[in-house]
């Protein structure tokens, strides 16, 4: 039988309290180099720079593009409700000049109230693996390549994987797992079969086949299609035919994918729900482990503590968004639950 919440189990809360979910989601390291009439001016001039690329940084993570323009019609007096604290990493003056690498905290508290108030849209970092698979060829007409060495497009993204915020880009591996279930003519069609076991291989739910053709003599044309949920986009790169064109494509087509991520993890705030779960443990530490990574996961908004003793603990759980998304969050940090009826029994996977 559960005991009530005693004066252990309090200590225990004040030994595990972390820092707010997501720390480092809101701390931004900046770089200012800023010349003026005289260094005091330079230096004011520069942390007012720095506030306003801190405060942009943290919003392009927490919110979309549309997100961000909204919060950055905020004049630099107005953001500077915002900033919770500067720490100066290293700093170099003359007369008229200041340089410096400054780590600036923005408020999460305040921004999330801010955000809400004004119906700004805030999304959910959540780790995502984007596979890319990329075929080229230089004439629509010719025949689409992909493990052949005159693919210059997967060269370019084995060359230059790309990560932003917590999604990873990276082109399918260049291995005889994958060479054998997999052709252009496979990831063309989106062939179920070849690309459920690629996706199985490779660990990632996210596909995307990148098909790119020459636009010409400047530029490339490139169809995107969506393994999750079939969709197909076209992007257009313009520039000469160079190294440098495919880096832009690459950049171009992962802001894109990224941006489309963020907008499916756009969390409905109105969507409040509650469970009750109960978790058994060996060790009081485990508990503490767990208690610290759900209080890392930004869809839960309160963990409250009904009864603890005997090996087990009771608490309920407030989340925001679907309880998909809060499962998807656990599964991330290993974790699994397990409708028990009334109540979750959540387990270490």
């Amino acid at each position: 039988m559960f005991l009530r919440l005693t004066a252990l189990f309090l200590f225990s809360l004040f030994l595990s309290a972390p820092a707010s979910a997501g720390d480092m989601t809101y701390n931004a390291e900046i770089t200012v180099d800023v010349t003026a009439e005289n260094a005091s001016v330079a230096r004011e001039k520069a942390m007012t720079a720095a506030n306003r690329q801190a405060y942009t940084t943290v919003a392009k993570r927490v919110t979309t593009a549309e997100g961000v323009r909204r919060l950055n019609e905020l004049n630099d007096a107005q953001i500077l409700n915002f900033i919770k604290e500067v720490s100066i990493i290293s700093e170099k003056a003359s007369n008229v000049r200041y340089l410096a690498t400054l780590n600036v905290a923005i408020n999460e508290r305040i921004l999330k109230t801010y955000m809400q108030e004004n119906d700004i849209p805030f999304v959910i970092s959540s780790m995502a693996n984007v596979l890319i698979i990329p075929t080229f060829r230089e004439f629509k007409t010719d025949t689409p390549m992909l493990w052949e060495a005159g693919n210059l497009w997967r060269k370019a993204w084995e060359q230059n994987p790309r990560n932003l915020g917590s999604v990873k880009f990276f082109s399918i591996p260049a291995n005889g797992s994958n060479y054998a279930a997999l052709d252009a003519e496979k990831a063309l069609s989106l062939n179920g079969a070849a690309l459920d076991k690629i996706a199985f291989i490779n660990n990632t739910k996210d596909i995307y086949v990148a098909d790119a053709v020459y636009n010409g003599i400047e530029g490339l044309n490139i169809i995107i299609y969506s393994y999750r949920d079939g969709s197909e986009e076209s992007i257009s790169v313009q520039g000469d035919r160079s190294p440098q064109l495919f880096v832009n494509a690459i950049n171009q087509i992962s802001d894109h994918i990224y941006n489309k991520i963020k907008k499916q993890n756009v969390v409905d705030r109105q969507n409040k729900s509650e469970i009750t779960v109960l978790y058994s443990y060996a060790y009081l530490k485990d508990w503490l482990m767990l208690e610290k990574q759900l209080k890392e996961i930004d869809y839960i908004s309160k963990i409250s503590t009904a009864a603890v003793g005997s090996g087990k603990v009771q608490f309920k759980i407030d989340y925001i968004g679907g309880f998909d998304k809060l499962q998807e969050a656990l599964r991330n940090k290993y974790y699994n639950l397990k409708n028990a009826g009334d109540f979750y029994i959540i387990e270490k996977i």
